[in-house]
C-alpha cells in the first residue's frame, strides 16, 4: 500500500497533469503503475537507511515518504505525459531530483526519523559493511588471466573450517 491515500494525492505536484482516466497520457492504468514505481524507491530507501518500510500513522517519517513518493511520482508521470510542452520534461526532473534528495537524506535524519515514527529493521545487509575489495576496487579491473592487469593485492582465499 502506496504512502500517499491516492492518486490525486500523489501527483499534487503536478497540477497540470489533471484527472487521470482511461482517456488521458498517460492512462489511470499506466499512472498507478508509476506510481508503484514511486512507492517501491522510497521503500527500498528506507530499507538502505536500515529503517523498516512501515511507518506510524501521522508520523513525520510517513509524512517525509510521502512527500518524497508525491515528488517522484509526480515527476515520473509528467516525465510520461512528454506532451506538456517545453517546460514539462524540466519540471518533471525537477520533481524526481527533489524526491531523490528526501531519500538520499534518510540516513542521515535516521536518529531523528527512529524517534518520530520510523522503526529500525536489520533485515537486509548490514549498512555498516563495507569492503574496500568489492566496494572500493576499479571497476575496469581484468580478472581474465593474461591480459596483463595486475591484481592490487590478492582476494582473500577463506577456506572452510580456517581459524579466524
Amino acid at each position: 500500500m502506496a504512502y500517499n491515500a491516492d492518486i490525486a494525492t500523489a501527483t499534487s505536484m503536478a497540477p497540470q497533469l489533471g484527472t487521470l482516466s482511461g482517456a488521458t497520457t498517460p492512462t489511470l492504468t499506466q499512472g498507478n503503475v508509476i506510481w508503484e514505481k514511486a512507492y517501491n524507491e522510497v521503500r527500498l530507501a528506507f530499507i538502505q537507511a536500515g529503517m523498516s518500510s512501515t511507518l506510524t500513522a501521522a508520523s513525520i517519517a510517513l509524512n517525509l515518504a510521502q512527500s518524497a513518493e508525491m515528488f517522484l511520482a509526480s515527476g515520473d508521470i509528467l516525465l510520461a505525459k512528454g506532451s506538456i510542452g517545453a517546460d514539462g520534461k524540466a519540471t518533471a526532473g525537477e520533481l524526481i531530483a527533489k524526491g531523490r534528495l528526501l531519500l538520499s537524506q534518510l540516513w542521515e535524519q535516521r536518529v531523528f526519523l527512529l524517534a518520530n515514527g520510523a522503526t529500525s529493521d536489520t533485515t537486509g545487509p548490514s549498512v555498516w559493511a563495507k569492503s574496500n575489495w568489492t566496494q572500493d576496487s576499479d571497476p575496469d579491473f581484468d580478472y581474465t588471466p593474461g591480459t596483463g592487469d595486475r591484481e592490487y593485492a590478492q582476494p582473500p582465499a577463506w577456506q572452510d573450517g580456517d581459524d579466524l
